[in-house]
């Protein structure tokens, strides 16, 4: 009689696991909104690296630039030629440059850089200035 005790109580019954299952399922659903969260904060990062990046890769390159090699004209807002960089996709870069002084003996220049997602909140932009004196 024992051993017939011990082979009826040897397991889980079937409402035990649907029980364990439910709770479990709660338990995913609850944790979900995280994940999801997590994801977008992720791609955010990523978009702001990248346009953070290619922002300073062209002012370096503007800074390279002799002095008198440096034009006036651009805009922040559009495309203008010889003053935007569309070549990476993730990411529009447009500068501005303009003489401070006349003779031009100081130029401001100005970087902007968006990204071409929107992944939460406003489009991701990075500015960045700096001032060249000959």
């Amino acid at each position: 009689m024992t051993l017939k005790r011990l082979r009826q109580a040897a397991g889980f019954t079937l409402v035990e696991v649907m029980i364990a299952i439910f709770l479990i399922g709660i338990g995913l659903l609850a944790v979900a909104p995280l994940f999801v969260y997590a994801a977008k904060t992720s791609a955010t990062s990523a978009d702001l690296g990248t346009v953070g990046a290619q922002a300073v890769r062209r002012m370096e390159n503007l800074r390279a630039r002799s002095f008198n090699s440096l034009t006036a004209g651009g805009s922040l807002t559009s495309n203008v030629a010889s003053y935007f960089d569309a070549s990476d996709p993730a990411c529009l870069v447009r500068w501005t440059i303009a003489d401070d002084a006349t003779p031009a003996t100081r130029k401001t220049i100005v970087v902007r850089a968006q990204a071409a997602r929107r992944v939460v909140g406003l489009q991701k932009e990075v500015q960045l200035t700096t001032v060249r004196v000959r």
